[in-house]
């Protein structure tokens, strides 16, 4: 397992900037599929890996918490059918705090 996927896994269920992140008990979507899809190494990767996640994101029950949670956290990676840019501009247009990718990761990674 990847320090990535670790990171997806040990998200869920735990708090975060005082944000409770949507508890993983196995029967979300994105459990049942490999988790390096929802990892991109970079934006190109990402829009086409959305391709293949968007579609098992739309259809999962736990969508729209896991959307609400990676909005309001830092997370990295496809979350709820969004990359981090999606989440940036989301995060923008609501005018909540806008954190640059490269600090997100960073503090995911140490």
């Amino acid at each position: 397992m990847t320090q990535r996927v670790h990171v997806m896994q040990n998200n869920f269920g735990k708090e975060k900037d005082g944000i409770k992140a949507p508890y993983f008990d196995g029967t979300q979507l994105c459990a049942q599929v490999d988790p390096e899809l929802f990892f991109p190494n970079n934006a190109s990767e990402a829009t086409k890996l959305k391709r293949v996640v968007i579609p098992i994101c739309r259809e999962c029950s736990f969508q729209a918490k896991c959307l609400e949670y990676a909005i309001n956290s830092d997370v990295h990676g496809i979350w709820a059918g969004t990359s981090d840019t999606d989440r940036m501009k989301i995060r923008k247009q609501k005018g909540l705090k806008v954190t640059s990718m490269t600090s997100v990761v960073n503090s995911m990674l140490a």
